[in-house]
């Protein structure tokens, strides 16, 4: 859908946000006030993510140990209402909410990249995970991300071919291990700039090890676009 009949219809038809569920007058279902309140990432460390002092652009464990990926995009930090927000999202099908955190992660991607990936390649979801769910949550997010960027999202470039335990109750090297081997791919990347989508990162295990795996089969460099991070590990 054209911007322009996105507007028209928003003033015939105005959004309500997801959150106060008052009447937005904008094209995204979220009001201003909300989304003043949500907690924006504002200074983080620019290959990982993490949420550094103003003065850093790298955390001390990328300046040591770098993952594979190059650069690590995040729109919000993990913490309320994002979490929740989330969790309606991919654990409830609430759509919208992730509609409105797409749309608000790919504004704020556009206002601080001057480059953008040859494509968006969405972290898959094992078949039995995306059976129980019903969609994979981060493609939703990369259709979104890659239209406002008109960029293209390759939804199955990758498979998710071993059935991880949740990650979020793991520990670090407990996720490392979960994580190790669950992806292959097939698509031939040779010299292509690819951009991963995520919903949340946390360790950065998952992101790592899908990189690993495009980088095998000739990927230029990667990158990470997510909706949110958490602001520690």
């Amino acid at each position: 859908m054209t911007n322009w009949l996105d507007r028209i219809l928003y003033n015939i038809l105005p959004g309500r946000c997801v959150l106060c569920l008052s009447p937005t007058k904008r094209n995204l279902d979220l009001c201003i006030g909300c989304e003043l309140d949500l907690p924006f990432s504002r200074y983080t460390c620019w290959q990982c993510g993490l949420t550094l002092p103003e003065s850093q652009e790298l955390c001390g464990r990328c300046l040591t140990s770098p993952p594979p990926f190059l650069h690590c995009f995040a729109a919000f930090e993990y913490r309320p209402p994002i979490d929740k927000m989330i969790a309606q999202f991919k654990n409830n099908q609430q759509l919208a909410f992730g509609r409105v955190l797409s749309k608000i992660l790919a504004r704020q991607y556009l206002k601080q990249h001057l480059r953008y990936p040859d494509v968006w390649v969405p972290v898959p979801l094992h078949k039995d995970r995306l059976k129980f769910r019903g969609f994979n949550q981060a493609l939703e997010i990369a259709k979104v991300i890659a239209y406002e960027t008109t960029t293209p999202v390759i939804g199955n470039a990758c498979s998710r071919v071993k059935a991880t335990d949740e990650q979020k109750q793991l520990s670090s090297q407990q996720r490392k291990r979960n994580i190790s081997g669950a992806f292959v791919c097939d698509t031939d990347f040779q010299n292509v700039h690819v951009g991963i989508i995520d919903d949340v990162i946390t360790t950065t295990a998952t992101v790592a090890e899908l990189s690993r795996v495009l980088l095998k089969q000739g990927a230029a460099d990667v990158q990470v676009a997510c909706l949110a991070r958490t602001p520690f590990q």
